[in-house]
């Protein structure tokens, strides 16, 4: 036991020797994804997980979805993730609310483009309601952004005709989330392969003038392609007239298909590595996920 507290401790100091390099000028956040099993953890352990994550030097604690499908959306559910916001605000850390996931999004957005306004709308009302419900919990005040759970990826929306259907949408969802609250509005893109890197920056572009704040995921942990792959696209990032708002940098190692995802954490040399990165051109620098950083001291485990 006294060994595991040591190799505890030592993990801990690694990872905040990480954290401890000079910050970016944009905001420096770690993504929470919210499982119902978290809420079997022991619950006070929380506020020194959130302290841990304040020692770091993360300053915004992102909740990638406040409900799943029908997850959290029962009371008990909902009141125990409404405290572990209030208390990641009351351990000083800013809190990005993230909105409904659904979890058919990436087989629903396949359907014909003439069904995807339909769809898109939906998804639209379901987020403004979410929005609604937490500002009168929360208050404006509470909430430092909007996250969009549907991500953007380089495949479906390549094509002129869909992506100006998802920069309606957008344009839309922007609006209306403003009028709620009037916070940032942010959303995650990633990169496959299925758009050469010109078209990709071509598309960040233009859905950059939906008002949202995009986020690049550098496809580190899931490994879809090579690191010489990769940085033909985040080497566009380079370029600080692009309109990117920042980076996912990703501390995981995916093990399982995207159907079943599955991953596990890095080991704590490369952990620390990681945790080195920072956005450039003072863009947001956020890592996914909590439960992948190794020596925080309890819940979520992976």
């Amino acid at each position: 036991m006294r060994r595991a507290r040591e190799l505890c401790t030592g993990l801990f100091v690694l990872v905040l020797a990480a954290f401890s390099a000079p910050l970016a000028w944009g905001m420096t956040a770690v993504f929470y994804q919210p499982q119902l099993r978290d809420m079997s953890g022991a619950g006070e352990n929380w506020p020194q997980v959130f302290a841990a994550l304040r020692a770091m030097g993360i300053d915004t604690l992102v909740v990638q979805w406040t409900r799943y499908g029908e997850a959290f959306s029962d009371d008990p559910a909902h009141a125990w993730l409404t405290a572990r916001i209030r208390g990641a605000r009351a351990a000083g850390l800013a809190v990005v609310i993230g909105l409904q996931a659904d979890p058919d999004f990436f087989r629903r957005q396949q359907q014909p483009e003439a069904m995807l306004p339909a769809y898109l709308s939906g998804v639209r009302r379901d987020d403004i309601t979410m929005a609604r419900q937490w500002v009168r919990e929360l208050g404006a005040d509470a909430i430092s952004g909007w996250y969009l759970p549907a991500e953007v990826d380089d495949e479906r929306w390549r094509e002129a005709s869909a992506r100006e259907l998802l920069q309606d949408h957008l344009r839309s969802e922007v609006r209306a989330l403003r009028e709620v609250a009037d916070r940032p509005v942010y959303a995650s893109t990633f990169f496959s392969g299925h758009t050469a890197p010109p078209a990709y920056l071509a598309m960040l572009t233009r859905l950059a003038d939906t008002g949202v704040r995009l986020w690049v995921q550098d496809g580190a942990g899931t490994g879809k392609l090579s690191p010489v792959e990769r940085e033909l696209y985040l080497g566009l990032l380079h370029d600080c007239h692009l309109p990117v708002g920042g980076v996912v940098f990703e501390v995981f190692r995916q093990v399982g298909t995207d159907q079943a995802f599955s991953a596990q954490p890095l080991p704590p040399d490369e952990a620390g590595t990681a945790l080195r990165q920072r956005a450039r051109c003072g863009r947001d620098s956020a890592f996914f996920e909590l439960r992948y950083i190794p020596g925080l001291p309890g819940p979520p485990s992976p």
